[in-house]
């Protein structure tokens, strides 16, 4: 019988990923989490910071922080002053989707961290000879490890929370846990510590927290990354597969050869 896996990320990140692999495996996908940009005075003070130079490192988590900050400063009218500005310091963002989004909006990009990890991030950016004042332009869930992991090493860190993840109990969600919740589904896929989270308060929002664990109890679980698998042990979860490297392809290439036994 076929297996039927959940992916609880973004559909039109995922479902292009899986497309070739459809004869393996039926894919449904949905996330529990929608992101929305932190439109407040923070954004406005940190702009003023950024336009006087006291930056010389900023950190891009992901492309919704890129769309987030493009959406703030356009509404500011001060779009091309932040492109300006960013483009006198240095820029590191997480993965070329992350890249891309920055380039597509003419935001020059200085490197790309080669995994989307708190280890492999800090890893990346302590290459550097020098130290100063960074910003950690990301969610306001981020990891507070990434923070003590650039302290530790001497660096004076800043949060900027340039969005806020919602939960997201759309019709797609409904399925999923309708599915779940008859029994259906055979696996789980995580791609991030937050759509853990989110689809957990979701599940035990509709049947409980023991029920919601009993349901997961024996399903194969699939974690992008040690962060996020250690997210859903932490919730009693065992976790049957993390890929190597914490990226989307990776992730989609275990799960085919994990399927494929």
């Amino acid at each position: 019988m076929r297996k039927l896996v959940a992916i609880l990320g973004p559909p039109e990140r995922w479902a292009p990923l899986c497309r070739e692999y459809r004869q393996i495996a039926d894919f449904i996908f949905a996330s529990p989490v929608r992101a929305s940009p932190n439109d407040d005075s923070g954004f406005s003070l940190f702009l003023v910071d950024l336009l006087a130079g006291r930056y010389g490192v900023l950190v891009a988590t992901c492309p919704t922080v890129i769309e987030s900050m493009v959406d703030m400063a356009a509404k500011r009218q001060m779009l091309d002053r932040m492109k300006e500005a960013l483009s006198r310091a240095e820029l590191i963002v997480i993965g070329e989707r992350t890249s891309s989004s920055a380039e597509r909006h003419g935001i020059k990009v200085s490197s790309v961290a080669p995994e989307a990890t708190t280890d492999s991030l800090v890893e990346h950016i302590n290459r550097r000879d020098r130290r100063g004042t960074i910003a950690l332009l990301r969610s306001d869930q981020g990891s507070k490890r990434m923070v003590q992991g650039l302290s530790s090493s001497g660096w004076e860190v800043e949060n900027v929370p340039v969005y806020t993840l919602l939960l997201d109990e759309g019709e797609a969600m409904q399925d999923i846990l309708d599915r779940l919740g008859d029994g259906k589904v055979d696996m789980l896929v995580f791609p991030t510590p937050a759509h853990a989270q989110a689809f957990l308060l979701q599940l035990q929002e509709r049947c409980g927290k023991e029920d919601a664990l009993s349901l997961l109890t024996g399903m194969e679980v699939a974690a992008m990354g040690r962060e996020t698998s250690e997210r859903l042990e932490g919730f009693g979860i065992s976790v049957s597969l993390v890929p190597e490297k914490a990226d989307a392809l990776a992730m989609v290439k275990a799960l085919v050869r994990h399927i494929e036994g």
